[in-house]
Formats: C-alpha cells, sequence, structure tokens
C-alpha cells in the first residue's frame, strides 16, 4: 500500500511541475528572454511542408528493461555541509522560419518591348478588415516577321476590394476596370502586295475595349441564408459598341431531417448595342434576362457520395419579345471502388451560358465592329470515368463524354475589300464574325499529377475532340476555330532554397477556319514551351527569367494572326509590409 501511494505522489508531483512550467512558458518565452506577440498567423509554403509516413519507424534507445526495486529505511543523523547550484536554462537556439510578406512589385522587360508590371498589397484596416490593391500591365511595342501593320498591344487592369470578417458573416466588395488595346494586323495574304504600295505609317487598325466592374459577396455562417452574390459590369469600345449586364445568385443551405438540401437562385440581365456596322450585318441591339432556380441534395456514405439536382431556367428575349423554359440536370455522383485508389464519377450537367460581349473581347480582340450575340443553350454536359491514386505521390483520371450544345458560338473571318488601298482598319479581311450553331461534342481525356516531393511536382493533361455540326448552312457546317486536340505538362522544381524553375507546354491541335466568301481554311498544330527560372537574392528582392514560345515560331492561333516568336524576359520582384 505505501508502495502504490508513493506511486500516486510522485504522479501528481510531476502533474503539478508539468502545468507550473506551462504557465511560466506562456507568460515568458524562454527561448530569447522576451515576450512573444503573434501579430499574424503563421502562412505556410510548399517547402515548409513535409509527408508524414503512415508507418513511421520507431528506433527509441532509451528504452530499458524495468528492474525490480527493493525499498529500506536506515536513518542516520548527518550534517550536510552540501549547498545546491541554482539550475541553469539552456538556451536553445529557435528554428529559423521564412519571412512572408503581404505586398509586392513585380517588373520585367523584353524583347520585342514587352513589359510585365504587376503591383499587389493588402493593408490591415483592424483586425477583421483588409483592404486590397492589385495592378497588372502587360504591353509590348510589337514587331512580328513578315507583319505589315502595327502589332502593337496593351493591356491594363486596376482591381480594388475591401472585405470585412464578423463571427456570424463575412462580406466583400470589389471594384475593377482594364483597358485593352490592340491592333488589327491580321490582314487576308491577298491584301499584302497592295498593302506595300501604301503608306503603312498612317494605317491606323487600332482598336480598344474598357471594361468596368463593382460587385459584392456576403457569406454567413450557421445560417439557412448561405450566401449572396452581385455584380454590375460593362465594357465600351473605340468602335462604338457598348454593354451592360446586371447578376445577383443567392444561396440558401439546410438540413431536412439528416440530408442536405440547398437552393440557389440567379437572375442575370444582358443588354447591349453597336452603332457601326462591319462588312457582315449583325445584330444592332440585343438584350436579355435570364432567372433560374436550381434545388439539389447531397447524400452521403461511407463508400459513395451523390449531389443530386437540376436547374430550372427561362429566358426572355426581350428584343424579339420571346422566351424559353428549360430544364437542365446538375449530378455529380462518385464510388469508391478501392479506397482512394480507383474511384468511379459521372457529372451530367447542363445549364444556359450566357454570352457577351465582354467575354469576347477577353478571349479574341479582333473582333468586327458589330457581331451577334445570343445565350447557347447547354443542353447537356455529360462525363464519365475514373479517377484515383497510384501512389501517395501519383494521381490520375481518365474520362470520356458527350456535351450537346444549341447556338454554340463560332469565330468566322471575311475575305475583306478587293482593293485594300482606302479600305477601313476593319475591312482588310482582318476581323473576326461570330456564327452560331449545334455542336454535338464527343471527348476523352486523361490527366497524370506526379507529386514526388514538395520540391518537384508535373501535371500532363490531354484531350480529343470530335465534332458534328448542324444548322450552320452558311459555313457549311465547320467547327471553326474549335481544335480536335489539346495537351499540356506544368511542372515545378525547387533546385535549391533560392533557384526554382518552372516549365509548361501547350500543344494545340490542327483546326478549321471559315473564310466567308472562300470556303475553309486549315490552321497548323503547334507546340509551345515556357521556361520560368526564379533566384531569391534575400527573403525582400527575388529576380526572375522568362523564355516564352521556345519551340513554337510566329505560329498562328487565329487565322491570319501570327504570335511573337521566341521571346525573353527579365526582371524583379521586390516583397515588402506597409
Amino acid at each position: 500500500m505505501f508502495q502504490n501511494l508513493k506511486y500516486i505522489t510522485t504522479a501528481v508531483a510531476v502533474a503539478l511541475i508539468a502545468n507550473i512550467a506551462s504557465a511560466q512558458t506562456t507568460e515568458e518565452d524562454k527561448l530569447n528572454g522576451g515576450t512573444i506577440t503573434v501579430v499574424k498567423a503563421y502562412d505556410p509554403s510548399v517547402a515548409d511542408a513535409f509527408k508524414v509516413k503512415s508507418t513511421p519507424q520507431l528506433n527509441d534507445t532509451t528504452k530499458i528493461q524495468k528492474k525490480a526495486v527493493t525499498y529500506s529505511i536506515f536513518s542516520v543523523p548527518v550534517a550536510s555541509t552540501f549547498t545546491p547550484a541554482k539550475g541553469k536554462l539552456s538556451r536553445l537556439k529557435p528554428r529559423q522560419r521564412p519571412t512572408y510578406y503581404d505586398n509586392y512589385a513585380r517588373l520585367g522587360f523584353g524583347n520585342y518591348g514587352n513589359i510585365v508590371a504587376e503591383f499587389a498589397g493588402n493593408i490591415e484596416v483592424d483586425k477583421d478588415s483588409d483592404f486590397g490593391i492589385f495592378l497588372n500591365h502587360n504591353s509590348s511595342l510589337g514587331g512580328i516577321d513578315e507583319v505589315l501593320l502595327d502589332d502593337s498591344y496593351l493591356d491594363t487592369a486596376l482591381d480594388l476590394s475591401f472585405g470585412h470578417r464578423s463571427r456570424s458573416a463575412s462580406y466583400s466588395i470589389t471594384a475593377g476596370a482594364r483597358y485593352q488595346g490592340a491592333n488589327l494586323y491580321g490582314v487576308n495574304p491577298f491584301f499584302t502586295q497592295q498593302l506595300i504600295n501604301q503608306d503603312l505609317d498612317d494605317k491606323d487598325v487600332g482598336v480598344n475595349y474598357l471594361s468596368y466592374g463593382l460587385g459584392g459577396n456576403l457569406d454567413f455562417f450557421d445560417s439557412v441564408f448561405k450566401s449572396l452574390q452581385a455584380k454590375v459590369t460593362g465594357i465600351t469600345s473605340n468602335m462604338d459598341g457598348s454593354e451592360i449586364r446586371a447578376m445577383i445568385e443567392p444561396q440558401l443551405a439546410f438540413d431536412i431531417e439528416g440530408t442536405e438540401v440547398e437552393l440557389g437562385v440567379s437572375v442575370d440581365y444582358l443588354s447591349g448595342s453597336f452603332d457601326d456596322q462591319g462588312r457582315l450585318p449583325a445584330q444592332t441591339n440585343y438584350s436579355y434576362v435570364s432567372s433560374g432556380i436550381n434545388p439539389s441534395i447531397n447524400l452521403y456514405g461511407d463508400l459513395y457520395k451523390v449531389e443530386l439536382g437540376a436547374t430550372v431556367n427561362y429566358l426572355s428575349d426581350i428584343e424579339n419579345s420571346d422566351g424559353q423554359l428549360n430544364i437542365y440536370p446538375d449530378i455529380l455522383a462518385t464510388y469508391k471502388l478501392l479506397d482512394d485508389q480507383i474511384i468511379a464519377y459521372t457529372q451530367i450537367y447542363g445549364g444556359l451560358d450566357m454570352n457577351s460581349l465582354q467575354q469576347f473581347a477577353d478571349e479574341n480582340v479582333f473582333l468586327a465592329p458589330a457581331i451577334d450575340i445570343k445565350p447557347t443553350n447547354r443542353v447537356i454536359d455529360a462525363q464519365l470515368g475514373l479517377k484515383g491514386k497510384i501512389t501517395n505521390n501519383v494521381g490520375y483520371k481518365f474520362y470520356g463524354g458527350y456535351k450537346k450544345e444549341n447556338d454554340r458560338y463560332l469565330y468566322t473571318k471575311d475575305v475583306g475589300r478587293v482593293i485594300a488601298a482606302q479600305a477601313p482598319k476593319d475591312e482588310l479581311g482582318n476581323v473576326f464574325f461570330t456564327e452560331y450553331a449545334d455542336v454535338a461534342t464527343t471527348f476523352f481525356g486523361g490527366s497524370l499529377s506526379v507529386d514526388i516531393s514538395s520540391k518537384f511536382n508535373m501535371t500532363l493533361n490531354g484531350r480529343s475532340m470530335n465534332y458534328d455540326v448542324t444548322n450552320a448552312a452558311d459555313i457549311e457546317n465547320t467547327a471553326s476555330q474549335l481544335p480536335e486536340f489539346t495537351a499540356d505538362v506544368v511542372g515545378t522544381y525547387q533546385i535549391t532554397d533560392k533557384l526554382d524553375i518552372g516549365t509548361t507546354v501547350y500543344f494545340v491541335g490542327e483546326r478549321d477556319v471559315y473564310r466567308t466568301g472562300l470556303g475553309v481554311e486549315s490552321l497548323d498544330s503547334f507546340v509551345d514551351l515556357n521556361v520560368d527560372a526564379n533566384y531569391k537574392i534575400n527573403p525582400r528582392l527575388t529576380v526572375f527569367l522568362r523564355g516564352n514560345n521556345l519551340t513554337g515560331g510566329n505560329y498562328q492561333y487565329y487565322l491570319d494572326y501570327p504570335v511573337q516568336d521566341l521571346q525573353v524576359l527579365g526582371g524583379a520582384v521586390y516583397k515588402f509590409d506597409f
């Protein structure tokens, strides 16, 4: 009994000592003798991450065989002259962690007169609010071989944001503007000789777009009302085109007898006009309202997950006083065939895609003064496949699918004027128009990701498409400008703590393009290799060197528009705190 009592007394003493030591450590940092004030949560980078082995090996050499202990008491009075020395705390050198900054500025210069500039800043208004600013600039003086007209461009965007978070909700407000300036240099090769005989310095083929927007996002915690998104955007062009768009999307989420139920509502208004017409006739005004409701339920099991829903949409064509009601599936299901190694999945979607002038200008700035704009009815977009992990470091995904789109937009070109001497800037066979067709697409694809360590990762993607185009007799049912195969490889390698390299390779297969008045023309496939190297001089300053389009040459993604050949750009990134 006395022996058990002694064990209990010893355990209590150890616990008290541990609590006292913990309290002292909380009040004062014994490593540096000062008080630690946390001003920002630690933000780990990829380099700081590490993988924990599933079954770690233990090699504890301090384990010894317990021996039986015999206690005896032999009391003898002794005059002690021993004075214990005061204990000293060993000062341990703390592990040095990387320093992180909230803001950075990037500036780079390259051939073709290319300039890249970025600025990203974040200001903490208070402990619950932040203000952000992001500025991006990308421009070039041009100089592509065999291009006769000015091929310079300019793209500048500014975004401002404010965010606030409380215990019950968070909200953010964003505002931004973007200016795109380009030149319609991709003329019909038939006019080359005519242009050589002209004074090209006076040939203005410039086009620009100014877009702007204001939006907000509201998220609630532990509430039936889950979120609310709203935004207003607009765009104008120097060719007298303009557009405005307004959207609002509330989202609700709640449980019914243990089943997760979500309900989304959306209203999308789009209106625009074109004051000038190009060589091919197009609509002068357009105006649409798309209203939709999207209920869904989430079902879970040990091996499966199902998100089952549908979208009911009503499209109102205000200009033509017409309306259309559509119902689309919204289903995503996964099933584990073999833990995380083999997972079967299927997704069956649909929806109304509200095409817009802003979308087209972002995708292809070489547009005619007026183009036809109308929504695309994505009747079904289905996919079936397998995904999973081969090992802990290698993942895969393989799939096949079918997509049916009514009124799918396609880019086409025209031949231009027969005599180019006094032709306006958009009548040299150098602008794209939109044609609409019903397109059924059968596709197959796959991806493979390799993450050997925090210092090396690579992802490969490939996709093959086959198109069946109908209701487009004017363009001979051509899948104009759509590629039949695409692939890309993206990889990064951290060579040292200071040096890393990133690589991207893009492959785009052959494309057929319809030119009004001549028929179908073909664009060759191309491979575009890009390499990006970064060297960290110190935690604040990093220098970089980029090589773009190292293998593609002056390939054409859009008909008659060759891109810049091999590009080399270098610069620096500086990180800081306000």
